[in-house]
């Protein structure tokens, strides 16, 4: 739905309970997280974030609207993370996962961040490794 006429600057897209006001110019959520991840430093052009990827890096996008799902399908595309709908009931999605309700994602998150803190005490306690011929 255009704001003003077709040469508007503006562009209004309905989502869930919102409306989204967007520059009218050829942009998304899916494009967004790229742009993102490339400023950080994180985003190649192709992926594999279940063997890896890049590494120690996997992106995970949770979202409940129909605007979300550009960035689910650009996850699922380029294999670069886990697009995770929030959701109470089932719906056609591009996201590989589902959670219910809010309280779901909160422990979720608490999850990683228990997943997190486990590696790092697992890599902090491995002996040092000893440097290879030719290393200075």
């Amino acid at each position: 739905m255009e704001v003003v006429g077709s040469q508007s600057r503006l562009h209004v897209t309905r989502g869930r309970k919102v409306f989204e006001v967007r520059p009218n110019v050829e942009w998304d959520k899916g494009k967004a997280l790229l742009f993102l991840l490339g400023q950080l430093g994180m985003a190649p052009e192709q992926g594999d974030c279940a063997r890896g990827g890049q590494p120690g890096v996997c992106s995970v996008y949770l979202g409940d609207d129909v605007s979300d799902e550009d960035a689910f399908r650009t996850l699922a595309e380029r294999t670069l993370g886990l697009g995770i709908l929030v959701a109470s009931r089932s719906k056609p999605t591009a996201a590989r996962y589902t959670l219910r309700s809010p309280e779901e994602v909160q422990q979720f998150m608490w999850r990683l961040v228990e997943v997190g803190l486990r590696r790092q005490a697992d890599l902090a306690a491995r002996p040092p490794q000893p440097a290879a011929a030719g290393d200075s």
